[in-house]
């Protein structure tokens, strides 16, 4: 079977980057609890973050949006348009899913509900904070539990920090999910040198495109 990827939350970079920084400052395994927005800004620019660069990521996945087992949707159309994108997703995925959700209003809506971000903040950062509590041994020993989300928990070295705070009431995992944060972050200096960044890094291309209506 064809392995289907989802290209879904290419987030305006400006929003992302404020979203990584509460990400890195909020996880106490990064050790960047008392780091500044600030230098964070300059970590960003110099792709010196979690996955690289920001728009190697973002070109990499460009190139093959229009490949046939690849779906290109941005968070902002998400979010504007919650339903018709469910949709898109669910054709996608396969003309049956889409016949389903067309023929099931209560199943459309509970997709909506149980994919949006609301219920993803509550349920993840509830459940992330409980696997958090839990003593080393036990999480180490337990059989559901990927061993990704062990070394984030406990650390690769045992004896060391994991990645989350053992008090369950820090943890925000998942924090605000809205568009347009930046604004509240970033000063007109930052801003001009990210669309400069931006500018460059994309040009030849129509990604602009993508977020004219939301800069």
């Amino acid at each position: 079977m064809e392995t289907v990827q989802i290209a879904e939350q290419i987030k305006k970079r400006l929003d992302c980057l404020v979203s990584f920084y509460h990400h890195t400052k909020n996880i106490v395994g990064y050790k960047f609890k008392n780091g500044k927005f600030d230098d964070y800004f300059e970590l960003f620019m110099e792709g010196k973050v979690d996955f690289g660069d920001y728009y190697d990521c973002l070109l990499s996945w460009y190139v093959h949006r229009n490949d046939p087992n690849v779906l290109f949707i941005t968070y902002e159309q998400l979010k504007k348009d919650t339903r018709t994108y469910v949709m898109k997703i669910a054709e996608f995925m396969g003309q049956k899913y889409k016949d389903m959700l067309e023929n099931d209003e209560q199943l459309l809506n509970d997709v909506i509900k149980y994919s949006s971000f609301n219920f993803m903040k509550e349920t993840l950062n509830r459940d992330v904070a409980e696997l958090a509590a839990l003593p080393k041994d036990t999480i180490l020993n337990h059989p559901d539990i990927p061993q990704g989300m062990k070394d984030l928990l406990v650390g690769k070295d045992e004896d060391g920090p994991g990645f989350f705070d053992s008090d369950p009431n820090s943890i925000t995992f998942v924090r605000k999910g809205i568009v347009g944060d930046w604004r509240n972050y970033l000063s007109p200096e930052q801003n001009q040198r990210m669309d400069e960044r931006f500018r460059e890094r994309t040009k030849g291309t129509d990604i602009p495109e993508l977020w004219k209506d939301y800069i």
